[in-house]
């Protein structure tokens, strides 16, 4: 079945940036300061709630790389992306966009209604971004530090726990850390 396909899977997979889905560990930061650590439920619920961020992120990404992808031909590293390489077609990476987004919401809200709509404002801020937000200077990184907010926030409301304004300030502090750094 996958044999027709398989010539896209390496490009396609590697313009969904796996390695950049360790970001999406934030989500689980309100199971880990919780009570229900080893609850096999919690477990579960947190999980669907990190693949969903995965997915949406991807699709995300797939979206950039199709925005960006002339100028990423004139990049020495970013020319290498599949999508600016020719190696994923547009249309192609479009496709899986919309369906990892469609696939990631119907877990969020499946999950819990404001996991979900956690979610959608996440996908919305990073749409914005990738549509030029990430040119203006201190927006950029305030979304950047937003999404790694959100994740934290996501992750309690997914197992449905109360987390602390302490919780959400250190997040948010080592958030705009992570993307001062970043910028740098």
């Amino acid at each position: 079945f996958l044999f027709p396909f398989s010539f896209l899977m390496i490009p396609l997979l590697k313009a969904l940036r796996p390695h950049q889905w360790i970001k999406n560990l934030f989500v689980l930061a309100a199971l880990l300061f919780s009570k229900h650590v080893f609850d096999p439920d919690y477990i579960v619920q947190a999980s669907l709630a990190f693949v969903s961020f995965c997915l949406i992120s991807s699709a995300v990404y797939l979206f950039n790389d199709i925005r960006d992808r002339e100028s990423d031909r004139n990049h020495p590293e970013k020319r290498h992306r599949p999508i600016a390489s020719g190696a994923l077609g547009v249309s192609t990476a479009f496709i899986f966009a919309g369906l990892l987004a469609l696939i990631a919401f119907w877990l969020a809200f499946g999950l819990q209604l404001y996991f979900g709509f956690i979610l959608l404002v996440y996908a919305l801020l990073n749409l914005g971004y990738s549509l030029g937000l990430k040119h203006v200077f201190i927006l950029d990184v305030m979304i950047i530090a937003s999404g790694f907010l959100l994740r934290a926030i996501g992750g309690a409301f997914a197992i449905e726990v109360t987390i602390s304004s302490w919780f959400i300030l250190c997040t948010m502090l080592l958030a705009l850390f992570l993307g001062f750094v970043k910028r740098r």
